[in-house]
């Protein structure tokens, strides 16, 4: 039968359990502003009762207890809200990345603005140019300076925008190197986490960093966790894009046994089945298409792992590639690799190939290899900061093309009316019985002293500028309707009619959106005559102006400050798309984080009630013990009386 010793072991399992129930309370109260902290919670249960009735135990009242112990200590934890919050982060990532970069390029075009923009300084352009019609002697220097201007702005507008890309370039490097160093801290805390679960214990403090990490390693793309025995995780990349649906260029590549490579590993690691990503820095042409198939070899540099710190690191192949495939490695630029950041090669059923490297264990792709794109396991993700530099990069790309354009179009339409021919004409001689000075645009890159030498082709928003000779002496600005071969107007007085002709380009409708590259000039002086081709039927006479050949509005286009215009609404309309994306999903991810919180955030209220109700258990328990040690005295020592 039970006696006041077994009371006594009771009452002093309760006070234990109370002390371990007050314990867990205090770890609560002192991470309550822990990120990432997940409340805990003693799990008491009761001991074994004394033994069960049976033949040869007495009947009794019903069985008596021996007490209460703590089975666990138990994290509160939801993981469907971590998958939630973790899809989420993920969108969440691509649009901040995307925001980041797209509220520069606004900032570098400077639109809308009264001053000192590309609108505000074609405006001044084309006044300078009625103006010239109005008075030719006097203002021949403000058109000088105020095309000048034009072109400084749109090769300054260039240069930050290739800036601004070579930033998410290094964004993306940034990241690489970053992801790295949590997969590093990952491989760890997993083996942690496995040890003590196999000791009998729970590893919460440890599952709670774990967390952490994912929900970091979730904003930079998406991923799947799959949970496996003793709390261990697989951890792959995610082939779910933002809207839902399967996206094939997220998917990792597949290992030996055809499953998808994680870059954590539950059990291990096994360094042969754990990936890591490598960042390419440079691709450059050095082998020319010689076959006629569109295939070049590019010489490509890559850092394990997105270490650029050290030459140890870096990896040089050799890619034999289209230029479109060069593209996406430019935009992309990074790589799945081995446990050493070795890049994978890729068979063609998708398997990755790392066992004939010259080293053990490493990838095809080290030092001197020879390969094609095909071969690369060039990482795409669907979602996720990555996601949303990478992309960016394009829109940034897109920009400069279109700014390409509008340049083009600029130079192709004021030099087609000074030199009075819609065909190149460098020095004059070809198309035109013109001399003096044809080209009024040139390509910076072969500005020369020599005025005649100075071209018109390969002309872009990156090297337009004005004819050298014309700054030095704005008066050879061609203004009159007629000049002969020495450039000499054939009027006695001066007519401006030639300036008018250019002021009326402000409101002439040109087809600039139809410029690519079928009509995109060679960076050569020999390269085709593209002017020619985008003046194609729309350079005809005008009686009004005595037959001067002027540029006529084409179905479809657009005059030149509409076309700009159309960048700058095309450019807000994606910032502010990227914006209301970061805004609506900042809503769904602080509902998750509430959800989360209310779950497993420590709520001073809850654990102070605790902290009363274990604290009168814990006294209750050690009157107990009192009480049970006065009636022992009485026992032992009242008896002897």
């Amino acid at each position: 039968m039970p006696g006041l010793f077994s009371i006594f072991n009771t009452a002093k399992s309760g006070l234990f359990s109370q002390q371990t129930a007050i314990n867990v309370t205090s770890h609560n109260i002192a991470n309550a502003n822990t990120d990432g902290y997940s409340r805990q919670r003693a799990d008491l249960v009761t001991t074994p009762p004394y033994t069960m009735p049976s033949m040869n135990s007495p009947a009794s009242a019903g069985q008596l207890g021996t007490g209460v112990t703590v089975a666990s200590i138990d994290r509160i934890r939801d993981t469907f809200l971590d998958y939630q919050f973790r899809r989420e982060n993920a969108v969440n990532g691509h649009y901040v990345g995307r925001d980041k970069y797209l509220s520069q390029v606004e900032s570098i075009l400077g639109e809308p603005s009264d001053t000192g923009g590309i609108s505000d300084l074609m405006g001044k352009f084309f006044d300078s140019w009625q103006d010239l019609d109005n008075s030719p002697s006097n203002n021949v220097t403000v058109v000088a300076q105020q095309a000048l201007q034009l072109t400084d702005n749109l090769n300054s507008i260039y240069s930050k925008l290739t800036e601004l890309t070579n930033n998410a370039q290094d964004g993306i490097k940034t990241s690489v190197l970053e992801i790295n160093q949590i997969l590093t801290e990952f491989t760890s805390i997993n083996q942690q986490i496995r040890d003590v679960n196999i000791s009998g214990n729970n590893p919460n403090d440890l599952m709670d960093t774990r967390d952490l990490l994912l929900d970091k390693l979730s904003a930079k793309f998406g991923i799947n966790v799959d949970p496996k025995s003793y709390d261990g995780i697989d951890v792959t990349t995610t082939n779910e894009n933002i809207y839902g649906s399967a996206d094939d260029d997220g998917a990792a590549p597949l290992d030996a046994d055809g499953k998808p490579l994680n870059i954590v590993q539950a059990i291990g690691p096994n360094d042969d089945d754990v990936a890591t990503f490598s960042y390419v820095s440079t691709v450059k042409q050095e082998k020319e298409d010689s076959d006629g198939d569109g295939v070049s070899t590019y010489e490509v540099v890559y850092y394990r792992k997105g270490d650029t710190t050290t030459d140890a690191n870096k990896v040089t192949i050799h890619v034999n590639m289209t230029e479109e495939q060069a593209n996406d490695l430019l935009k992309y630029r990074v790589l799945w690799a081995d446990h050493d950041g070795y890049a994978y090669s890729l068979q063609s059923n998708g398997h990755i190939k790392n066992d004939v490297g010259p080293d053990s264990g490493k990838g095809d792709l080290t030092d001197g290899s020879k390969t094609n794109f095909t071969k690369l396991a060039l990482f795409r993700p669907p979602s996720g900061e990555l996601k949303g530099y990478m992309s960016v990069q394009e829109d940034i790309q897109d920009y400069q093309v279109k700014l390409n354009k509008l340049a083009k179009s600029l130079a192709f339409s004021v030099n087609a009316i000074i030199s009075q021919s819609s065909e190149f004409t460098p020095d004059g001689s070809t198309g035109s019985p013109e001399g003096g000075i044809n080209n009024f645009f040139v390509n910076g890159d072969y500005k020369t002293e020599d005025a005649t030498e100075e071209y018109e082709n390969g002309i872009n928003a990156a090297n337009i500028t004005v004819n050298m000779a014309i700054m030095k002496d704005p008066s050879k600005i061609k203004t009159d309707s007629k000049y002969d071969s020495e450039g000499n107007p054939l009027s006695t007085s001066t007519d401006g009619k030639r300036a008018l002709a250019v002021a009326q380009l402000r409101d002439t409708l040109l087809f600039t959106q139809g410029i690519d590259e079928s009509i995109d000039s060679e960076t050569s002086p020999d390269g085709i005559t593209s002017r020619g081709e985008f003046m194609k039927g729309i350079f005809k006479t005008d009686e009004d102006l005595d037959g001067l050949y002027t540029v006529q509005s084409t179905a479809g286009g657009s005059n030149l400050d509409g076309y700009f215009r159309g960048i700058v609404s095309e450019l807000g309309t994606q910032e502010q798309t990227a914006k209301d994306q970061i805004a609506s999903e900042a809503r769904q991810l602080a509902g998750y984080t509430e959800s989360r919180a209310s779950t497993s955030g420590v709520s001073m209220d809850e654990e102070m009630t605790n902290l009363i109700q274990f604290q009168h258990c814990y006294q209750a328990n050690a009157k107990m013990i009192s009480t049970i040690d006065e009636l022992l005295d009485v026992v032992v020592n009242g008896l002897k009386k």
